[in-house]
């Protein structure tokens, strides 16, 4: 069964317990990261969401502002305090080479598709 939120572009769903949000910009700037952290805090937050682990869908997004990778970090430390696992999926090439120029590509989780994810 599946859940979405009500804003198209940041569509969030449950599959088993896994919360799979997919940013459906280019430009990841801070309004659809704030957004994207709203509608995953507003499904995960509660201890008895059953949410385990976060799927970030970001297959679509070209670029990536640094305030855009200070978001990613907090909503990574959010998952952690949370007991969750977040997990980044279909990062372009471009846009992973700014997390290793940023040296963030250590304390993200990659995988290569959604369903590699959920595997």
């Amino acid at each position: 069964m599946s859940e979405s939120n009500a804003n198209p572009s940041l569509p969030v769903e449950m599959n088993g317990d896994a919360l799979i949000a997919r940013l459906q910009v280019k430009l990841a700037d801070e309004t659809a990261l704030k957004s994207l952290a709203q509608a995953i805090d507003e499904k995960a937050a509660d201890e008895n969401s059953g949410v385990r682990t976060i799927v970030l869908d970001l297959s679509r997004v070209q670029l990536l502002p640094s305030l855009a990778l200070g978001l990613l970090v907090q909503m990574s430390n959010k998952c952690r305090s949370r007991q969750q696992k977040l997990k980044l999926a279909g990062v372009t090439p471009q846009v992973r080479q700014v997390f290793a120029i940023t040296r963030l590509d250590r304390i993200f989780d990659f995988v290569p598709t959604v369903e590699a994810a959920l595997g």
